[in-house]
């Protein structure tokens, strides 16, 4: 056999190799996949109930496709509302007649922050699931949701079989050693330490950085006042992930309970500074500066909480005077606007890329008003936290445009287009209304392309047609 032709037959089986590795990934993936969904459906079977808080209508058709059409579950296992004022009521009602209850809620929903009632909710019900779901987090949101009690989250946009794999890991983390940790839980809820403490070994045996195993014998170990082994368990826990918050946290309690005010210190600053956004842990800290004679660091710890306190209760007076704006959309266009200025003003120098649809729903209410100058400074003010969305500058030249400072609109539509070409693509509309600011300052170079534009997406429309013509006839 000559050279090419071993080299011939070396890629063949290379590609063989290749597509038989595919094929395997491919079945493996399919396998997990119908694992996931055992999970979750013998988990409604078992007095399982899902409890949707959404007004995201493709998220939860997406949900009912997966419980009812996936799963084939029925459909008293499943509640969606769009309305949280009966949540609390709801999760009492299905725990007292021994239910399981699991919750998928909005982070933002109708503009109100839902991390504290998932908060409060857990601290009363800590047998309680729950998912948040939102449309982007940050570091420090998770670390956030997480410390509120928060099982996991959802960004959204998600598919159904990444929304079912979160259901089941969150349900049930899968794997041999969660299954020994679950064993070993029920062996310390007895008080059979030793026992348990054999069962976590044998689960660092499979797992040897187990963090969920180290923090499960620093508990063991605390149950039994061991406080010393307690530590190094935590110690060592908390050395497996510096996102993990929990052995830091637990640290600080034994700290508390020995009496250790240093130690514990410690722990709590290290734990603000992976997540700063706690009040209550930056009043601790602020109280044991004091106590160990450090004034000037505790003044700034209470200064910081004060600023986080006040930012919470901005951002609640916020999302009330959004609400009544909700109530009154339809039929009081004018008091909604009123009131969505009111929740904006009320949370001036904590906007965020949250508030940006309040800011164009603000804008296009008042432009419908007639009222374009208080509409184009509302666009300014959203442009201080988003500088460099293209849609924000296209909102602000259509309220200059509506108010005839042809100039000032097409600064801020030549912005829009720089930031995006394709603009104009979303729709015919669109491409007409760029182009009228261009005609508008005589600048047909510009507009002659975007009217051609709008023909391609709607041939018969009328109003680029007769552009075109008057551009022909000033030609």
């Amino acid at each position: 056999m000559d050279d090419s032709a071993k080299s011939g037959l070396v890629k063949r089986i290379q590609v063989r190799q290749i597509q038989q590795t595919m094929e395997k990934a491919v079945a493996e993936s399919k396998q997990q996949d119908k694992a996931y969904g055992e999970v979750v459906i013998e988990y409604l079977r078992d007095n399982g109930q899902v409890i949707c808080i959404s007004d995201d209508n493709a998220f939860t058709d997406m949900l009912r496709e997966v419980v009812y059409t996936r799963l084939k579950m029925p459909a008293g296992c499943l509640t969606i509302s769009s309305n949280a004022d009966m949540l609390l009521h709801t999760v009492r009602q299905l725990v007292a007649a021994e239910k399981k209850p699991l919750l998928l809620v909005e982070q933002n929903l109708r503009n109100r922050d839902m991390t504290y009632m998932l908060r409060q909710l857990k601290n009363g019900f800590p047998e309680l699931w729950s998912i948040i779901v939102t449309h982007e987090v940050n570091k420090q949101r998770f670390v956030l949701l997480h410390e509120s009690g928060v099982d996991n989250c959802i960004v959204k946009p998600v598919g159904a079989q990444a929304l079912l794999e979160k259901v089941a890991l969150t349900i049930r983390p899968q794997g041999k050693v969660e299954r020994k940790l679950e064993w070993a839980r029920g062996l310390l809820g007895q008080g059979e330490h030793l026992r348990a403490l054999q069962v976590c070994k044998e689960a660092l045996e499979v797992k040897s950085n187990s963090a969920a195993a180290l923090l499960l014998i620093g508990d063991i170990f605390r149950a039994m006042q061991q406080y010393d082994k307690a530590c190094e368990a935590y110690e060592n826990a908390s050395r497996t992930s510096s996102m993990f918050l929990e052995p830091l946290r637990k640290l600080a309690e034994v700290h508390a309970e020995t009496g250790n005010a240093s130690k514990r210190l410690a722990c709590l600053e290290r734990l603000d500074e992976l997540s700063p956004l706690n009040v209550e842990r930056k009043l601790a800290i602020g109280e044991l500066y004091l106590k160990l004679n450090r004034p000037d660091k505790a003044k700034k710890m209470f200064d910081q909480a004060i600023h986080l306190s006040d930012r919470e209760a901005r951002e609640y007076v916020s999302s009330v005077a959004f609400r009544v704006a909700d109530v009154y959309m339809d039929k009081d266009p004018q008091t909604a606007a009123v009131f969505l200025q009111r929740g904006l003003e009320g949370k001036k120098g904590f906007w965020g890329p949250e508030d940006l649809i309040i800011f164009n729903r603000l804008g296009i209410l008042l432009r419908r008003a007639g009222k374009w100058r208080e509409a184009a400074e509302e666009y300014r003010k959203a442009l201080q936290v988003a500088p460099n969305d293209e849609k924000l500058h296209y909102n602000l030249g259509m309220a200059y445009l509506e108010g005839k400072d042809f100039e000032s609109a097409r600064a801020s539509i030549l912005k829009a287009l720089a930031l995006n070409p394709d603009l104009p693509r979303k729709s015919a509309l669109v491409a007409v209304n760029l182009a009228t600011v261009f005609v508008q300052t005589g600048d047909n170079m510009h507009a002659l392309p975007l009217l051609r534009q709008a023909l391609e997406q709607d041939p018969e429309n009328s109003t680029a047609k007769e552009m075109l013509e008057q551009i022909g006839q000033n030609d």
